[in-house]
């Protein structure tokens, strides 16, 4: 949906950011629950649990669909789609884990990823299409329906199922508080590091009305990071406590010591973060500065998922034929990823004409998206690790790497691009010989407190300023300005997720430098009889 991003903005009436955060409190959610959603499928079947949350995402899709606001969004989208994902993702990849072994096992995981490359491919074409003639809340009618039609599939499939815990066993409800605190405080922090920077708190932090930070003092970011990583170190004391007692854990953190499971959960996590940083900056760029609608900036991003399709494929091959090694596919991910988000970068630059930008983007695009597609391997590496009774650990924890990804990709290239906008943006106006001193001083107050001011298309900061009263050569002065922030935000902000990038390609250095599983017979294991 980020290419009917001024569409749902428009027909809801909300701002850039609302729609970002719901976005990002999507991925919260799923990240949040996704060790739980994994826990319960291994104690009542990944089948039944994959059904349960079809039939709650397509209610979600529903209401979605349906609601008139942002608060519907928020609880469709959000809440109710996120907590579906996290039952139904965790239970189909343990399917695919226990259902093949070997190159199959790496065929059949990396299809997921070209499944998934597919369709985000034909989502941002169809979606744009869909909001250009139609709107953007028939992409979710759509969604439940299909969703609803996957789900009687799979009851029509569903067979006992063997448990891989003792259902009977008391469930970890403290554990899985714990785990959707800590990772929640993590993903929230990031939502407001747009809004009150990373470091320095740039406006007053309010709770309820009561003012908790001022401005200049330490921003609420690192304060709620730091939070989140000491709830998920009690959550961590917490699961050894309840292996040490013999009881049922909501994980087993022994299993990160593996490092194909635990550096390859971390690859997980970038290798998800800057692809989803990239998809969030492409299409603003191009609706807010190139003036692109949906239906464009979908044509526009196709060339990046169609690349990762072709570069899961090829990749797939090599490494279930034991021609290429996890570890290198994964290295090879990452420079491409920075080589793309470099040159994605060079095209968001306020010096360039906009007339052609759809096509200049391509060569980046293509990059990003190739080097993503190598990195579905990662999937193979860390689920072929788990011996059959840790499945669930691992891919509890797997899918929460990749979901923290997502939600961190776009949180923290929302949070670049924010930054550097204000602060272009306000050295601009500083530097104007245009506007007046006393003018001046006013437009700086006004941005300190209203962040979302040059956050938007020129069309909407002129309309702005109109209904402020502030029109002819100062109108026109900030109207420059504000662009030309605007393009230096967005680069800077893609180069960001370049150096991230980087940061991915160290991380990755760290996995084993073993072959890939050797090629074997393309055949599932034994499954009990339906």
């Amino acid at each position: 949906m980020n290419v009917a991003l001024s569409d749902i903005v428009d027909d809801l009436g909300t701002s850039l950011t609302g729609v970002q955060s719901v976005i990002s409190l999507y991925a919260l959610v799923v990240a949040a629950c996704l060790i739980t959603g994994s826990k319960l499928g291994a104690r009542h079947g990944d089948r039944r649990t994959f059904v349960v949350g079809g039939q709650i995402f397509a209610v979600g899709a529903l209401v979605t669909a349906l609601g008139p606001t942002l608060p519907f969004m928020l609880v469709g989208w959000s809440l109710l789609q996120g907590a579906g994902v996290a039952l139904m993702l965790p239970a189909l990849v343990s399917l695919l884990t226990e259902s093949f072994t070997g190159a199959a096992r790496t065929k059949a995981l990396s299809a997921l990823g070209v499944s998934a490359g597919i369709a985000s491919g034909v989502a941002p074409v169809a979606g744009g299409l869909i909001s250009h003639y139609l709107s953007w809340r028939v992409s979710f009618l759509l969604a439940t329906v299909v969703t609803l039609a996957v789900v009687l599939l799979m009851r029509r499939e569903a067979g006992p199922e063997p448990s891989r815990t003792r259902p009977d066993r008391r469930f970890d409800n403290l554990g899985a508080l714990l785990s959707a605190a800590g990772f929640g405080l993590l993903v929230v922090a990031t939502l407001l590091a747009g809004r009150y920077g990373l470091i320095e708190d740039r406006q007053d932090f309010q709770v309820l009305g009561v003012t908790l930070l001022r401005r200049g003092q330490v921003s609420p970011v690192p304060l709620l990071a730091g939070a989140g990583l000491v709830v998920l170190a009690v959550f961590a004391g917490w699961e050894r406590h309840l292996i040490k007692r013999g009881r049922d854990p909501l994980v087993r953190l022994v299993v990160l010591r593996d490092r194909r499971i635990g550096v390859g959960s971390l690859t997980l996590v970038m290798l998800f973060l800057v692809p989803s940083g990239m998809l969030f900056l492409v299409p603003v760029f191009l609706q807010t500065t190139a003036g692109f609608d949906a239906l464009r900036s979908g044509i526009t991003l196709i060339s990046m998922p169609v690349a990762l399709s072709v570069g899961a494929s090829m990749t797939a091959r090599l490494v279930g034929s034991g021609r290429m090694t996890h570890r290198t596919a994964q290295l090879w991910a990452f420079s491409l990823m920075t080589a793309g988000c470099v040159a994605v970068a060079v095209m968001f630059g306020p010096r360039w004409d906009v007339s052609a930008v759809g096509l200049a983007l391509t060569p980046g695009l293509l990059l990003v998206g190739f080097g993503r597609g190598m990195a579905t391997t990662a999937n193979d590496l860390v689920q072929s690790a788990a011996p059959p009774e840790e499945v669930s650990d691992v891919t509890g924890l797997s899918r929460t790497a990749t979901y923290l990804g997502s939600s961190f990709g776009v949180a923290l290239a929302g949070a670049f691009m924010t930054t550097t906008l204000l602060l272009a943006f306000e050295a601009g106006v500083k530097d104007s010989t245009v506007l007046s001193s006393a003018q001046r001083q006013r437009v700086v107050q006004a941005v300190e407190h209203q962040v979302q001011v040059t956050a938007a298309t020129d069309d909407a900061v002129r309309a702005r300023l109109a209904s402020q009263g502030v029109t002819g050569a100062a109108a026109d002065e900030l109207v420059r300005v504000n662009a030309e922030a605007r393009g230096r935000a967005l680069a800077v902000a893609a180069l960001g997720m370049g150096v991230l990038a980087v940061v991915g390609f160290l991380l990755a250095l760290g996995l084993p430098r073993g072959p890939a599983t050797p090629a074997g017979p393309a055949v599932p294991t034994a499954r009990p009889p339906a």
